[in-house]
C-alpha cells in the first residue's frame, strides 16, 4: 500500500493539517483534495493538449455553438475517461472511511457531488473535475480559458 507522509505528495489531506484556510462544516469530517493533485492528473493523461485540440477552431468571429458543445462533452469524457496515477488513486481511498456518505466540492460553490464509499469518491472527484468542462462553464471562461488546478473538499457526512 502506498504511504507518504509528505504533505505534499498526499492527495487528500485532512483539514486540520491543511495550510490554507477553507470553509467547511464544523460537524463533519472533511479533507482536501490539493490543486496539485488536479494538475498532475492533466499533466500525466496528456489533457490539455487533447482538449485544446477539441477548441480547435471553435471559437472566432462567430461562434459555432453545436461545435462548441460537442467539444465540451467531448472534453468532459476524455477527463472521466482518464487515469488518476494508481499510487495517487490508492491513496485517497486508503485515506478516506470506506463508507460514506460522502460530498465533493470545491470551496466557493462550483457543483457537488455525491458518494456513497471511498472508491466511489474517487469516481465523484472526476466527475467534478469533469464538470469544469461543461458548456457553461466553457462559455463562462471564454476562448482560450483554462480552468486552473483548485482544490476539492470531501465531506463525510456524520
Amino acid at each position: 500500500m502506498f504511504r507518504d507522509d509528505d504533505l505534499r505528495l498526499r492527495p487528500l489531506v485532512p483539514l486540520a493539517e491543511w495550510e490554507g484556510r477553507l470553509d467547511a462544516p464544523e460537524d463533519a469530517e472533511v479533507w482536501v483534495v490539493p490543486a496539485w493533485v488536479e494538475e498532475e492528473f492533466y499533466r500525466l493523461n496528456n489533457l490539455r493538449f487533447q482538449i485544446e485540440r477539441l477548441f480547435a477552431g471553435v471559437w472566432g468571429v462567430r461562434v459555432d455553438e453545436e461545435a462548441l458543445g460537442r467539444a465540451a462533452e467531448a472534453a468532459r469524457a476524455l477527463v472521466r475517461g482518464s487515469y488518476l496515477v494508481a499510487e495517487r488513486a490508492e491513496a485517497f481511498t486508503a485515506a478516506l472511511p470506506p463508507a460514506g456518505p460522502f460530498v465533493l466540492r470545491r470551496p466557493g460553490g462550483g457543483g457537488e457531488e455525491e458518494a456513497e464509499g471511498a472508491l466511489e469518491a474517487l469516481w465523484a472527484l472526476k466527475r467534478l473535475w469533469a464538470a469544469r468542462w461543461s458548456l457553461d462553464e466553457v462559455i463562462a471562461r471564454g476562448p482560450g480559458g483554462w480552468p486552473e488546478p483548485a482544490p476539492a473538499i470531501v465531506v463525510r457526512r456524520v
